[in-house]
């Protein structure tokens, strides 16, 4: 069975773009029921028909869709937003693990999006980000409150940034190392981490480490130096970070 699409998208030419991309090579699989120009039409269209998915950008006109998400009296539907801009927003999108496409979209970032979906249909965890989303965006500015999804064997778990000590690459592969010392495992690289979580006080100090800076009790002196957490663990310092990362010490402690 086809799944169901909608899509939300004001700009003429980047609508035809993705309808041409989803008729041209996911004919198979998507079957686009309409294109919905402001938040209204789509709106009404969520309410009357069965949508399986929604390709949503996140500012349509003066509005935000994001603002028709938290209107719905439930969401029974999986949504890939689309966007050129709005970091906050797509940060947000980024925590929860939900799927997000940049304009202009490309034919295989597309592709690769609409496999994960398929992939985890059966997960029934998607309510479950898009409430996490809609909460990351109506956090305060306390950092401490920012939340992490972290997908696991049997789904996902969500992490407060606060609780994570540090995070250890391996390859392809990043250990996640909690205060309650547990650790997790992601199929994810250290620089995809970093990205998260740079806007709330962690530091790449190394090719292989990531650390929370909130968890950092002393500095030693060296070629690089290493920093000690409150586990009493040790992270190496490389010496070119090492001039940056004291710094952020002293500008922000």
């Amino acid at each position: 069975m086809k799944i169901k699409c909608l899509i939300v998208e004001d700009e003429k030419h980047c609508a035809e773009r993705l309808e041409l991309l989803l008729k041209r090579q996911h004919k198979d699989t998507i079957e686009l029921v309409e294109t919905a120009k402001d938040l209204r039409s789509a709106e009404n269209m969520l309410g009357s028909e069965q949508i399986d998915l929604v390709f949503m950008d996140i500012e349509v006109g003066n509005e935000n869709s994001i603002d028709l998400l938290r209107k719905l009296p439930k969401i029974n539907f999986d949504i890939i937003f689309t966007t050129a801009h709005q970091e906050y927003a797509i940060h947000a999108i980024k925590m929860s693990a939900l799927d997000y496409l940049l304009k202009p979209i490309d034919s295989d970032e597309l592709a690769d999006t609409l496999l994960r979906l398929l992939n985890r249909k059966n997960e029934k965890t998607e309510n479950s980000r898009i409430g996490l989303l809609l909460q990351q965006l109506d956090l305060s500015l306390n950092k401490s409150n920012w939340r992490i999804t972290i997908p696991t064997a049997e789904g996902f778990e969500v992490l407060r940034t606060e609780e994570i000590l540090r995070c250890q690459a391996d390859v392809n592969y990043t250990h996640i190392h909690l205060v309650n010392r547990k650790k997790i495992t992601v199929a994810k690289t250290l620089k995809e981490f970093e990205g998260l979580l740079k806007p709330y006080g962690f530091f790449r100090t190394h090719n292989s480490h990531l650390v929370n800076l909130n968890q950092v009790i002393g500095y030693h002196k060296g070629k690089g130096g290493y920093l000690i957490l409150r586990d009493k663990s040790e992270v190496e310092v490389s010496q070119r970070r090492k001039e940056e990362l004291l710094k952020t010490l002293k500008d922000n402690f």
